[in-house]
Order: structure tokens, then C-alpha cells, then sequence
């Protein structure tokens, strides 16, 4: 399961990096808690979940439930640029909407895995 849910975390990566705007950021995308133009910047979230789940290395020691929050993040934040656009991430066939459903059903796995241990 881990591994699935790391793997399924690239495509959001690629799609988070392509709508950040890296000229706008001073840190060059690397989100600084401690600086308020981070706290307020329309890129925060989408800065902050880069910053924390940027290597693949650091991902396969995180703990199941910070991964599974991650993906959540992801499956939100695509779903929410589909529809955007006018997609209906239920009908359409396109790459982004097509992830958006995989990821729900590998969340969904996650979630009634996470039921079954206890």
C-alpha cells in the first residue's frame, strides 16, 4: 500500500509544479513558515505540500496515515483544477481526471485497510 500511494503521489507533483508561478516566489518555491508573504501567499498550500513531500526517500519513511494525507491533499487539489476547467471527474477520460478517480479508489483502499487492523 505504501508503495502505491508514493507512486501515485507523482502525477499531482508534476501537476502542482506546472500551475505554480516560480517567478512570484522569493524562495523559489520553497515554502518558510516563518515568512508572512508564505503564510499569505496564494501558493502557500501547494508550496507547503511540495516542501514536505518532495523526495521519494523522505516520503518511504513517513508514516501511513501522512501519506494518506497527502494523497487526500492531492486528490482535492486535482479534482478542484478539473473542475475548474468544466470537468465532470466521474465522465471524463482525460489523464488528470482519470488519476483523480484511481487516487479515490487507492484512498479508498487505504481507509478499509485501516478499518480491517482494527
Amino acid at each position: 500500500m505504501r508503495q502505491r500511494i508514493i507512486e501515485a503521489l507523482t502525477y499531482p507533483r508534476i501537476v502542482l509544479l506546472a500551475n505554480m508561478k516560480l517567478e512570484e516566489c522569493p524562495h523559489q518555491l520553497y515554502f518558510d513558515h516563518k515568512d508572512a508573504r508564505c503564510q499569505n501567499c496564494e501558493q502557500g498550500q501547494e508550496c507547503h505540500w511540495m516542501n514536505i513531500n518532495d523526495e521519494f526517500s523522505v516520503l518511504a519513511r513517513k508514516p501511513m496515515d501522512s501519506l494518506y494525507e497527502s494523497l487526500k491533499f492531492c486528490i482535492d487539489y486535482v479534482s478542484a483544477q478539473r473542475n475548474h476547467e468544466g470537468h465532470n471527474v466521474r465522465r471524463c477520460a482525460c489523464e488528470s481526471c482519470q488519476w483523480v478517480v484511481s487516487a479515490q479508489r487507492l484512498a479508498s483502499d487505504y481507509r478499509y485497510s485501516r478499518k480491517a487492523d482494527h
